[in-house]
């Protein structure tokens, strides 16, 4: 076979969403848009509000250099910067551009990340229920998920995620919302409790 073993491994355990999503795609054509509800992943139902697409015509349209053009890798500093003002402004952290990385979707940053943190045989330790592809984004980089058990109401357990800490932690991921209550902060207060 052309490709690695836990490549081809990897593939056979290939996420159930995705798979899921295919299928959504082809009941649609099958059974027609109206009748099939799609839950798997996340897309939104609506079309972009009128005003993000009058902005996204507007930078496609300008008359700016390079604006079709290759970006320095962590994003253009403009854009790093107008989010890191934002972040600014919620959370009262003096948060600059070079804070912020700019990548497509949260698989890339979550890889980026852990890319950097992992060495092989480090862990990563998330909450139940999880996106499934978090087991791959950890072993990407050598890395191994440790999966914590939530709470009855499904949120975290503190007492068990600070258990599951050991030498070998590197990085806990918090997935939310499907770790958070009906308006709570408990998320907020597990990685306030993870960070002590």
């Amino acid at each position: 076979m052309i490709i690695s073993r836990a490549v081809a491994d990897n593939l056979t355990k290939a996420s159930w969403i995705r798979r899921m999503f295919e299928e959504g795609a082809r009941l649609k054509q099958e059974r027609g848009a109206d009748k099939v509800f799609d839950f798997t992943l996340g897309n939104p139902e609506i079309e972009p509000p009128a005003a993000v697409l009058a902005a996204a015509r507007r930078v496609l349209e300008s008359e700016g250099p390079h604006r079709h053009a290759y970006m320095p890798n962590a994003g253009h500093v403009s854009v790093r910067a107008a989010v890191a003002q934002r972040l600014c402004a919620a959370t009262g952290l003096a948060y600059t551009a070079n804070h912020v990385l700019m990548t497509v979707g949260a698989g890339g940053a979550i890889n980026t990340v852990l890319k950097a943190l992992l060495d092989p045989g480090d862990e990563v330790i998330t909450v139940a229920p999880f996106f499934a592809e978090y087991v791959f984004y950890a072993e990407n980089h050598g890395g191994r998920l440790v999966v914590v058990p939530p709470r009855a109401d499904l949120t975290p357990d503190v007492t068990k995620l600070e258990a599951a800490i050991t030498s070998k932690t590197r990085a806990i991921l918090l997935n939310s919302p499907n770790n958070r209550d009906r308006g709570g902060d408990r998320p907020r207060r597990a990685a306030d409790r993870a960070h002590q």
